[in-house]
């Protein structure tokens, strides 16, 4: 009888731990894969191309102009381009330091400019798009910006730090999933001229938090001879990002290309932004 009851109470116990976890679009943890392409879509979306906001609104902002933004996420890409998402998170499912996954952007300063920048975001497709509700700030996100990243190699740490994020849905979305701007201001970095490459990667690593179970992927731009929709600034650098991760054992594989980490299921370019001032030298 007590063992009976032990066996009742273990199974009373998984299944209220099952039910309190919000219901995911499909079981893309099994085995856990760094693209979308790698799952297929997903099937629950609340909601789809409402186009609610607009991600390079933010850019024109007068105390934060845009300095950069890469585009807006392709959601039916015609032709030779094909839109994919890859892994930008540090989750319960996908952990590591000082992230899980991230995916580096390529950005440009033109020459003759220098730039004071005051924040950084990313666009990333997410099943929930939940950042940490426990955790000192209550919500943040890592970032980063390098020189001379090339693959295998991090290059040259520039700025780095865990700071205050927002995340807030663009009202766009594909693969199924919703896609949400992670964001962090307050930041405050000198660029002289030159090539850097910029992260911006989510976090919710809180085991008691059931949205943490979730996933984010950094959502692609592709385009063909013609700039994103909203791109802002110097184009961004095509076949020039990079995946690094301690999750999935790779260190800053490229993302492009039938070798890269999206095995030529997109992944060209990415949607990125950089928010600050500039001016001359």
């Amino acid at each position: 009888m007590v063992k009976k009851m032990v066996c009742v109470t273990a199974l009373l116990a998984a299944l209220v731990a099952a039910f309190s976890r919000p219901a995911a679009a499909q079981d893309y943890t099994k085995p856990l894969k760094p693209a979308i392409s790698d799952y297929g879509p997903f099937t629950k979306v609340e909601f789809k191309n409402t186009l609610t906001r607009r991600t390079d609104a933010m850019c024109g902002l007068p105390a934060a102009p845009c300095l950069f933004y890469g585009g807006d996420l392709v959601v039916n890409p015609v032709g030779p381009a094909i839109a994919n998402g890859l892994s930008n998170e540090t989750t319960t499912l996908i952990p590591g330091t000082p992230y899980g996954g991230a995916t580096w952007v390529p950005f440009t300063v033109p020459a003759g400019q220098t730039w004071t920048v005051t924040g950084l975001f990313t666009n990333n497709q997410s099943t929930y798009g939940v950042l940490d509700q426990a955790t000192e700030p209550d919500s943040a996100a890592f970032w980063s910006i390098n020189q001379d990243v090339e693959a295998g190699s991090a290059g040259t740490v520039v700025a780095s730090g865990t700071s205050a994020a927002t995340s807030t849905p663009t009202g766009r979305s594909a693969f199924g999933l919703n896609e949400y701007t992670v964001q962090v201001t307050g930041i405050s970095v000198t660029l002289a001229a030159g090539s850097y490459w910029m992260i911006v990667v989510p976090i919710c690593t809180n085991a008691a938090d059931p949205f943490c179970f979730g996933r984010f992927f950094l959502s692609d731009v592709e385009y063909v001879n013609v700039l994103p929709t909203n791109a802002r600034g110097p184009a961004e650098p095509v076949d020039d990002s990079f995946f690094d991760s301690p999750f999935f054992l790779l260190t800053f594989d490229p993302t492009y290309g039938p070798v890269g980490t999206c095995f030529a299921i997109g992944c060209d370019a990415f949607s990125a932004g950089v928010l600050g001032s500039k001016g001359s030298n």
